[in-house]
């Protein structure tokens, strides 16, 4: 009967033990892409909903999504160095057909990218 009363006591410690170990403020992984979404007429695109996916990884669980803002830009965090595909899908856009890609290769020692994405073109600009 005591060693009920104690069973419970004892998973709590584990529980309280376990969560202490956790590292509270892990960064995660370092890289960053940063961007702008224009039309074709060079102006931003409020709303594009824009992908980036490991380009050298399974597709289930790879794709981070985001939307830009009123100034057609939008920021990436947290990813590991690598290549990543970057899509821009606008607002108005209805399918994942109309979208146009750019591909970012992140550095280990400088993992960061910046693209511009121009839609309804077949030029897209990196730096």
């Amino acid at each position: 009967m005591r060693t009920m009363r104690l069973a419970p006591l004892l998973i709590l410690c584990c529980l309280i033990s376990f969560a202490v170990t956790q590292v509270p403020n892990d960064p995660g992984e370092p890289g960053v892409i940063t961007g702008t979404v224009i039309d074709s007429d060079g102006h931003p695109l409020q709303d594009a909903r824009v992908y980036v996916k490991e380009y050298n990884r399974p597709k289930i669980g790879a794709v981070r999504y985001v939307t830009t803002d009123q100034n057609g830009q939008f920021r990436v965090v947290n990813l590991r160095p690598g290549g990543y595909d970057v899509f821009a899908v606008p607002s108005h856009s209805t399918s994942m057909l109309s979208r146009w890609r750019q591909r970012v290769h992140l550095a280990k020692d400088k993992p960061i990218g910046k693209v511009t994405i121009q839609v309804g073109s077949s030029t897209n600009i990196k730096s």
